[in-house]
């Protein structure tokens, strides 16, 4: 009896057919004790418990493939760093080089796109065609960076998505928003959902884009934990590493038009140099009034191995890239 429950219980496990174990097992906190990094992804399971020895290759563990350290972590001759957040991981080794204070709530400006992006990927085919139904996709916030789409306007979703990484356009993030879920509101449900998920559980999103609301926060760690997802996907990685890219766009008149899109990225826009050694394969950035100037990046060394780096909230540009090459440094 005992054998054919566990048979049971491993085939609900592989086929994610066992509604008993449908919701993901996360720590309720990194900090108090919970992480276990043994848990699958799937069940919850602790295969460390009950005499379970085995489970399919298939079967992949939540926490298997990130870099986690309960306190800040220090390089014990640190930079005098600025900013409200900074980390350097190493993803090769999977452990963190430098922390400094990546569970303090946040404002991610920009690098909420990031989520949507992930969850774009998730839910849409990158050839679906999406119709826009309002000039601008009805962001009317002074300064919000934008595509500039006309009521009419016929783009695919791969192409939407290099104006949201590329450019960083919230018309695009609430156009990919609304194609995923039919409203933000539902869209914002999802991302508070899937980054939970993920295990970022300090994050709460109130819209696709990151223009400033008050209950739209999150943290380092888990803005780290979102783009570590987003490499995993062979698509999302190229649009990182694409430094500009023309996107095409039918009008209501059915007339095609041309939009380049340039980077905020300001190294791949060459107004800033990563250390010797280190090359910039790119990321997201972020910056509103509360938010300050924020980057997360993915990175490799002269020997292959691969770093991600973030800075939150520095208080200028030139803070914001001097101290992103104070931890470029770290991964020679």
């Amino acid at each position: 009896m005992r054998k054919l429950l566990f048979f049971m219980l491993l085939c609900g496990i592989v086929t994610g057919c066992c509604s008993c174990f449908s919701q993901t097992t996360v720590p309720l906190s990194y900090y108090d004790g919970s992480y276990m990094p043994k848990v699958t992804q799937y069940s919850g399971i602790d295969l460390t418990a009950g005499g379970i020895s085995h489970v399919n290759p298939e079967i992949h563990f939540l926490y298997e493939d990130i870099c986690f350290a309960k306190d800040n972590v220090s390089t014990g001759n640190d930079y005098d760093f600025t900013c409200a957040s900074a980390a350097c991981y190493d993803v090769t080794d999977n452990k963190v080089i430098y922390s400094h204070d990546v569970f303090k709530k946040i404002y991610p400006a920009s690098t909420t796109k990031l989520l949507t992006a992930y969850l774009a990927v998730r839910y849409l085919n990158l050839d679906d065609e999406i119709l826009i139904t309002e000039d601008n996709c009805g962001i009317t916030t002074p300064g919000a960076q934008l595509c500039g789409f006309k009521t009419g306007d016929r783009l695919s979703v791969r192409d939407m998505l290099y104006c949201l990484l590329i450019y960083s356009g919230n018309d695009a993030a609430v156009a990919l928003a609304i194609a995923v879920s039919g409203t933000e509101k539902d869209f914002a449900d999802l991302m508070n959902k899937e980054a939970k998920r993920l295990g970022a559980i300090d994050t709460h999103f109130t819209n696709p884009h990151g223009l400033h609301e008050l209950q739209h926060f999150t943290t380092a760690y888990d803005i780290y934990l979102i783009f570590n997802e987003c490499l995993k996907d062979p698509f999302l990685k190229s649009i990182f590493k694409t430094k500009e890219y023309d996107v095409s766009i039918v009008d209501a008149s059915g007339e095609t038009k041309t939009l380049h899109m340039q980077p905020t990225n300001l190294y791949y826009a060459g107004k800033y140099t990563a250390p010797e050694g280190i090359t910039v394969y790119g990321g997201k950035t972020g910056v509103t009034m509360s938010a300050g100037n924020c980057l997360i990046i993915y990175s490799e060394n002269s020997e292959g191995r691969g770093f991600i780096t973030e800075v939150f909230k520095a208080e200028s540009k030139d803070i914001l890239y001097n101290e992103m090459n104070e931890l470029l440094k770290l991964c020679k």
